[in-house]
């Protein structure tokens, strides 16, 4: 799997994908105003699937100390030849399955957004939490990035429904897709068994696939206005398997 994974991103534009068009940057804008609006100042930030680094700098330029790392090297080299490397504490390979080369309970706040699109059982997802946990600080925040198969699905099938064999394959997990598609409510169940609180669970994009045309064609004004109604109801349960990709913010329990 792991091969695929690195095969896939070597592949793609990882580092311009949030902000492609209105559509992409939809999850950029509303990732970071939930960081803006829940991050302590100055918290020291593990970006475990750090990407490209696109949150991880973003952050460091907020005041925070960010120690970023993922599992593919390609990623990782295009983190470590960015011209404001220095920036970051750290940039290396890492695989979320196994942290232990981090200092237990020592981040404010972790970042997984990234490896529950890839991992397919649910033991594998559970460990990927437990390890985020384990460098965590109690009152710490556990970022936890998705993929929604409800909304995957409406996305990517094919005029005249060609390939819905695809899609029920997603929906019945036996997809061998390089990504993995879970739902809201799974997640909610995954993260009480990690003894985990789930603070707030948003709709990263919302609708912005469904109507990527509309969004792309819009002024600025337009989009702006978009973004205020998004995220005014990104947290509404009734419209969260309508986003593509979603983000679980979560505590220890007391």
């Amino acid at each position: 799997m792991l091969s695929k994974i690195e095969k896939y991103y070597e592949n793609y534009d990882e580092n311009g994908r949030l902000q492609r068009d209105n559509a992409h940057k939809v999850e950029f804008l509303t990732t970071i105003h939930y960081f803006d609006k829940l991050f302590k100042d100055n918290s020291n930030i593990l970006d475990a699937c750090a990407g490209t680094g696109v949150y991880s700098y973003y952050l460091a330029d907020k005041g925070h100390h960010v120690t970023a790392c993922d599992l593919v090297a390609h990623n990782v080299n295009i983190m470590k030849n960015n011209k404001n490397a220095e920036k970051l504490k750290e940039i290396s390979v890492c695989n979320v399955l196994d942290l232990s080369s981090f200092p237990s309970h020592s981040f404010d706040v972790v970042l997984c957004m990234g490896a529950l699109y890839h991992l397919k059982s649910d033991s594998d997802r559970k460990k990927a939490i437990l390890e985020c946990c384990s460098v965590l600080k109690p009152d710490g925040l556990l970022i936890l990035a998705y993929l929604n198969k409800f909304a995957c699905i409406v996305e990517n099938v094919n005029i005249g429904l060609t390939n819905m064999d695809e899609a029920l394959a997603i929906l019945y997990d036996k997809s061998d897709f390089v990504f993995t598609m879970t739902t809201p409510a799974k997640m909610l169940e995954l993260s009480d068994e990690c003894s985990l609180d789930t603070i707030c669970s948003i709709g990263t994009d919302g609708l912005a696939y469904v109507i990527s045309n509309k969004l792309n064609t819009a002024n600025q004004d337009a989009f702006n206005k978009w973004m205020e109604y998004h995220l005014a109801t990104c947290e509404e349960p009734s419209i969260l398997g309508s986003s593509m990709h979603g983000l679980n913010v979560c505590k220890f329990k007391i």
